[in-house]
């Protein structure tokens, strides 16, 4: 009998740890982004309207929101910027007060992060509370691997 719970609690386990990855809905495993994204490098400014024009258009885009000032010890948005110039890719930009009076705001809470929306949906984003997600503010070279393994 206790093999058998312990086998339960295996499984259950298992299909916990599971159902808490986050996958890409695309058959590739990665976004793919609209080719207007691509070329050239730099923030797109936005507004709230626009995200939301996006996000019910089931669009795929990066979005970076921001605070008017940064207490971390290296600007990340300097990271950002390099990460675009060294692979011409474009990223939306939105002040974070704009951000608050969007539908992603119920789930990001904390400015400054890079969210990747894949098809109208949240697939990722930076935690600017967690301590995990440190280094991918402040190194290029963190930063790169965890948009790169999510982004086409």
């Amino acid at each position: 009998m206790k093999k058998i719970l312990l086998v339960i609690s295996i499984i259950l386990l298992s299909i916990a740890l599971c159902g808490c990855e986050k996958t890409p809905e695309h058959g590739s495993g990665k976004v793919e982004l609209p080719d207007r994204y691509y070329g050239s490098n730099g923030f797109i400014e936005s507004d709230k309207e626009e995200i939301e024009n996006l996000l019910n258009k089931k669009e795929s885009f990066i979005l970076f929101t921001y605070n008017n000032f940064c207490t971390l010890p290296f600007p990340c948005e300097k990271i950002f910027e390099e990460y675009m110039t060294n692979n011409k890719v474009r990223f939306l930009s939105l002040p974070f007060s704009d951000f608050k009076e969007t539908s992603l705001y119920e789930t990001i809470k904390y400015a400054p992060t890079i969210v990747i929306i894949n098809k109208g949906k949240i697939e990722s984003y930076l935690d600017a509370e967690s301590d995990a997600d440190f280094n991918k503010y402040q190194d290029v070279t963190e930063f790169s691997k965890w948009i790169d393994s999510y982004i086409k």
